[in-house]
């Protein structure tokens, strides 16, 4: 078998315990937390906002990195801090403890680990199936979050978040950083080519590049050049858009549910429910998007989801509540499709760095949604303009995705990379 295949799966086991856990579950100890703490939910917002504002910052640094020298090491000493950081973590008891922990050191470790060196090493190995194989990658961490989130809903239903949080440093360290082992820098280095392909297929595949509008291509485009396009631009505020309402979105989930009449519990198995729905959906887009133009498509994702969202606001009931949640799934589903353009645009040999600088915009997006949701709802008591606000924003990200078109290189200016040596 192909090896990219092994690390497609060491990165769905990773991601589906570590990424779901780290990214996702937060929502589960937003609640315990608050009330452990004696917070508000603007203060217990801020710890989130604070972590992703330190993930944007050091965005650019840490990917440079994995570029540099390698995913597999920058993941594997990545998900060890993690999990030391959640032992840790269950021995604060002021919340400037638990803020200072939960930035220093459980969000800097997972800004190299998890998503960040997978899809880079992802990206390495496969053009072709580039789609899929981040879909799979995707829908790995949300059946992880389908597993353990109602789990974590339930487990903190029981025990204290401390004793929870123990236990998932735990995980990180024995179960989760042994997979970054197995990750490798380029099949090139290996005497292998991109989706296991023979030169023949690679070929083909580089002249079938563009057609059907779907543009993809292995020419590597450097940091600085790729700068200089529109299309970049053009990327980084639409992500920047999906990405800070999907975070805010995600981190309130279960006490949005609670605001419409559910119980914390019930919450936390219905986001689970959702992210199990987010599987097969991930899965067929990951698989079209490798047909057809990744941009209409990731339209039509955010469209439905930003409905969603205003359906949310109207609704009543566990199961009208429920299906309304429900269609933000495909905004949810669409992210791997959102970080294979990156790929599709400016090659292989850069995908690390130029995501990297992405982070700080969308990043601090998600520092005003996340924590101006909890302000919202602290002198509201009501999610209902953080509702309709991230359905206007959404759409505004879908409508972005629609008129983003490739790059293009003017004839006299050469590459200013080239693609990685065989």
């Amino acid at each position: 078998m192909f090896y990219g295949w092994w690390i497609v799966i060491a990165s769905v086991f990773s991601n589906g315990t570590g990424g779901a856990i780290h990214w996702q579950g937060f929502a589960v100890f937003f609640l315990p937390v608050t009330e452990s703490l004696g917070l508000s939910r603007f203060q217990t917002s801020l710890v989130f906002s604070f972590a992703r504002l330190e993930n944007g910052l050091m965005g650019p640094f840490t990917g440079y990195l994995i570029d540099r020298f390698g995913p597999r090491w920058m993941a594997f000493f990545g998900s060890l801090m993690v999990g030391i950081g959640y032992i840790v973590l269950a021995m604060t008891d002021t919340y400037y403890q638990f803020l200072f922990v939960y930035i220093a050191v459980i969000s800097f470790g997972a800004s190299t680990s998890f998503m960040q060196a997978s899809m880079a090493v992802l990206n390495t190995w496969f053009i072709r199936r580039r789609g899929l194989v981040m879909g799979i990658n995707a829908a790995g961490m949300r059946g992880g979050a389908a597993i353990f989130i109602p789990t974590l809903g339930w487990l903190l239903s029981i025990y204290s978040w401390q004793a929870v949080s123990v236990g998932i440093g735990l995980m990180m360290i024995f179960w989760v950083a042994p997979f970054a082992l197995t990750y490798r820098s380029s099949p090139e280095r290996y005497g292998m080519l991109p989706d296991g392909d023979t030169r023949a297929m690679r070929a083909a595949a580089e002249r079938a590049a563009g057609r059907g509008g779907a543009f993809r291509t292995d020419q590597a485009w450097g940091v600085k050049e790729a700068l200089r396009t529109s299309a970049y631009w053009l990327l980084a505020l639409a992500t920047t858009l999906r990405l800070g309402v999907t975070s805010a979105i995600q981190l309130h989930a279960i006490a949005i549910f609670v605001w419409k009449g559910e119980s914390a519990v019930a919450g936390a198995a219905m986001l689970g429910a959702v992210s199990a729905i987010a599987i097969p959906i991930i899965l067929l887009m990951g698989w079209l998007s490798d047909r057809v133009a990744r941009g209409p498509l990731l339209f039509a994702s955010y469209s439905v989801s930003a409905v969603g969202l205003l359906l949310l606001n109207y609704v009543e009931g566990t199961i009208p509540v429920f299906l309304a949640f429900a269609m933000f799934a495909p905004a949810q589903a669409s992210a791997s499709v959102n970080w294979s353009l990156v790929g599709d645009l400016f090659g292989r040999r850069n995908f690390a760095t130029l995501r990297g600088l992405l982070a700080p915009m969308y990043n601090g997006a998600t520092v005003v949604t996340a924590a101006g949701a909890g302000y919202m709802y602290d002198r509201t008591e009501s999610y209902t303009i953080v509702l309709l606000g991230g359905a206007v924003l959404l759409f505004g990200a879908a409508l972005t995705f629609f008129v983003l078109k490739p790059p293009t290189r003017s004839i006299d200016r050469p590459a200013s990379d080239t693609p990685v040596a065989t």
